[in-house]
C-alpha cells in the first residue's frame, strides 16, 4: 500500500515549474491547457535607483516578459552606463531549427505581413504556420525549444527584428544605430544617452534591416534613392540610409519613439518643463486665438509642448493640423490630421506637400491651425492665414527670438515685416542638460508687440522667464498679451488675472489628484469652458480650495 501510495502521489503530482525564465515562459505556454506563444504584459512602475546605487550594482528589469530583460550596468573601464538586452540563448538545434522555420514561411505564406494590422492575428497566423512547417518536417520539440523559437518568430516577423525589446523599454525615446560594427544607442528618459549591446556586424542584414524599416513606413528605399523619412503604423520617427557612399559607415537607422500616451499640461508642470502659472497663461492666451510659434533646437520638446498646448483650444473649435510625419494627439472630435505625402516615383508623382495642404486647408475654414513644423514657404500661408483672423500654432528651429525673426525674413521664408506683426506669442524651448539627462524647459514666453519695418527686428515683452540657478519660472508681470486681450473683449485687467489664476489652481488641483493623462484633463478643461461655476462647486464639494 505504501508503493502504491507512493506511485499514486508521484503520478497526480502537480509539475512544478522551476522559477526561472524558462519556468515562466512554460507557465505561460500551459495557460488554458494549450500550447500557445504569449506575451506577458508588463505590470508595475519601474523605479531607477540613483547616485552611487546604479554604478555599483546596475538594475534589471523586463522588456518583453518574460523573455527579453534589460540589463543596465556601469562598465568600469569606459566608467559609463552600458544597456544590455538579454534574450534566451538558442542551442545549435533550436537554431538551426528556426532557420528551417524562416525558410518555410518563404514558400508557405503569400501575403505581406505589414497586410495584418492587429498583431494578435499575426501572430496566430505565423504560429499556425509554424505548427505545420514542424508537422511537415517531422520535428518534435519541448515546451521551453517551442517557446524560445516563437519568441524569435514574434521578434523578427511582428516586431523589428534586434531592436523589438529596446522599442518595448517605457524609457527609450530614441534608437540609433550609426554603422556596421558600431554600437547601437539608445536615449534613455532618465538615464539619457547609453551603449547598448547590439551591434550589427554584417552589412547585409544591416541593409535588409533597413529595408524593412522602409516596408513598414510604406516608403521606397533603393541605392538610387538611399534616404528614407517617414513613420511606423504606431507614430515612431523612421530616418535611414541604406548605401555605405552616402554614410561611410555604412547603412544607419534613427527611430524617434512615438509617444502614445501624450504629455499633458499637468505632466508639464510635474516635469517642470513649466510652471503651473504658465500653462494657466497658455489656457487663457490659446483659447482666445492667440498666435503661437514654439521654437528651440533639436530635440528640445516642441512638439510635445505644441501638443500639450492644444488641449487647451475650445472643445467646439474645428482644428485642421498639417504635419510631415504624424506626431500631434489630440482628444479634440472636430479635428482633421492631415500629412504629407511623397511621391510613388523619382520624379514625384502623387506627392502631397504640406505647402499644398495647407493652401487647400483655408477652403475647409478652421477656427484653429496647427502646422508641425516650419521649414519653407509654407509659413508664407500659415501667417497669410494669421491675418485673416485664422488663429496658429507651430514649431521652428532657433534658438532665440532675434534667430527666429531673421529665419523668417530670409530665405527661403522671406516673410515681410507686416506680415510678421500677426505673431503674438514666442515660446522658447531648451535641453537643460544640466538639470537631468532628459530635462526640458520652456527657457521664456516672449510677447511680439510689433516688427521695425526698416531693421524687422521685435519690439517684444518678456512675459516668463526660466531662472537656471534655482531651476524656477518667473511671472515678470504686465503681460502686453492679456492687455490686448482684456480690451478686446473689454474685460477689465483685474478680471482676466483672477482668471488666470483660477486656471492656475485648476491645474495645480489635477496635478494633486493626480490628473495627467490627456483624455481625463481634457474632460476637466471642456468641463470648465461649459460651465465654470458647476466645476467650482465640484471643488469644492471635494473640500478643495479654489480661488
Amino acid at each position: 500500500m505504501q508503493i502504491r501510495g507512493a506511485l499514486y502521489r508521484k503520478l497526480t503530482a502537480k509539475e512544478e515549474l522551476p522559477k526561472t525564465r524558462a519556468g515562466q515562459m512554460l507557465r505561460l505556454m500551459k495557460k488554458n491547457g494549450s500550447l500557445s506563444f504569449y506575451i506577458k504584459p508588463v505590470k508595475g512602475l519601474i523605479t531607477i535607483p540613483g547616485g552611487t546605487s546604479l554604478a555599483e550594482k546596475g538594475m534589471t528589469y523586463p522588456l518583453i516578459a518574460p523573455y527579453a530583460i534589460a540589463r543596465i550596468i556601469f562598465d568600469q573601464k569606459d566608467e559609463q552606463l552600458t544597456y544590455n538586452v538579454v534574450e534566451p540563448k538558442l542551442s545549435e538545434k533550436e537554431t538551426s531549427l528556426l532557420h528551417k522555420i524562416k525558410e518555410g514561411f518563404i514558400q508557405m505564406i503569400d501575403v505581406r505581413m505589414e497586410d495584418i494590422e492587429k498583431k494578435e492575428t499575426l501572430m496566430k497566423f505565423l504560429e499556425n504556420n509554424v505548427k505545420k512547417i514542424l508537422d511537415s518536417l517531422s520535428v518534435k520539440t519541448s515546451e521551453t525549444e517551442y517557446s524560445k523559437i516563437m519568441y524569435y518568430i514574434y521578434r523578427d516577423y511582428v516586431g523589428l527584428n534586434r531592436i523589438e525589446p529596446l522599442l518595448a523599454d517605457p524609457f527609450v525615446e530614441d534608437v540609433g544605430c550609426d554603422g556596421v560594427g558600431i554600437p547601437v544607442y539608445i536615449v534613455h528618459q532618465k538615464l539619457g544617452s547609453m551603449r547598448t549591446s547590439i551591434i550589427y556586424t554584417d552589412e547585409k542584414e544591416l541593409k535588409e534591416f533597413v529595408t524593412k524599416l522602409a516596408e513598414r513606413c510604406d516608403r521606397y528605399i533603393s541605392y538610387a534613392e538611399p534616404l528614407l523619412d517617414g513613420s511606423l503604423k504606431d507614430g515612431t520617427r523612421v530616418q535611414a540610409s541604406l548605401t555605405s557612399d552616402v554614410t561611410t559607415r555604412g547603412p544607419t537607422f534613427s527611430l524617434r519613439k512615438f509617444k502614445e500616451e501624450p504629455f499633458s499640461p499637468p505632466d508639464m508642470v510635474r516635469l517642470n518643463t513649466a510652471s503651473s502659472e504658465m500653462m494657466a497663461y497658455l489656457w487663457y492666451v490659446v483659447e482666445r486665438g492667440a498666435n503661437i510659434l514654439i521654437s528651440g533646437g533639436v530635440s528640445t520638446g516642441k512638439t510635445s509642448f505644441l501638443n500639450s498646448i492644444s488641449i487647451f483650444i475650445p472643445p467646439e473649435a474645428k482644428i485642421i493640423s498639417i504635419e510631415d510625419t504624424r506626431e500631434l494627439s489630440l482628444p479634440h472630435e472636430n479635428w482633421i490630421p492631415g500629412v504629407s505625402r511623397m511621391g510613388f516615383t523619382g520624379t514625384g508623382t502623387g506627392e502631397v506637400t504640406m505647402f499644398e495642404l495647407l493652401k487647400e486647408s483655408f477652403r475647409q475654414n478652421p477656427d484653429y491651425l496647427i502646422v508641425g513644423e516650419v521649414r519653407s514657404k509654407e509659413a508664407y500661408v500659415m501667417f497669410q492665414g494669421m491675418s485673416s483672423g485664422h488663429p496658429s500654432m507651430s514649431t521652428m528651429h532657433a534658438g532665440s527670438v532675434d534667430d527666429l525673426m531673421k529665419r523668417l525674413q530670409t530665405k527661403p521664408i522671406s516673410l515681410s515685416p507686416g506680415l510678421l506683426e500677426s505673431l503674438d506669442i514666442v515660446i522658447i524651448m531648451i535641453h537643460a542638460r544640466d538639470k537631468g539627462k532628459s530635462s526640458r524647459r520652456v527657457k521664456e514666453i516672449v510677447e511680439i508687440r510689433d516688427i521695425d519695418k526698416e531693421t524687422g527686428a521685435a519690439r517684444t515683452n518678456k512675459a516668463f522667464t526660466w531662472l537656471p540657478s534655482s531651476d524656477e519660472f518667473e511671472y515678470k508681470g504686465g503681460s502686453w498679451v492679456l492687455t490686448e486681450l482684456a480690451k478686446e473683449s473689454g474685460t477689465s485687467m483685474n478680471d482676466v488675472i483672477r482668471e488666470v489664476s483660477k486656471r492656475k489652481a485648476i491645474i495645480e488641483w489635477m496635478l494633486r489628484n493626480n490628473i495627467t493623462r490627456m483624455e481625463e484633463v481634457a474632460k476637466y478643461i471642456y468641463m470648465y469652458h461649459r460651465d465654470p461655476a458647476k466645476f467650482e462647486r465640484i471643488l469644492r464639494g471635494d473640500n478643495e480650495p479654489f480661488l
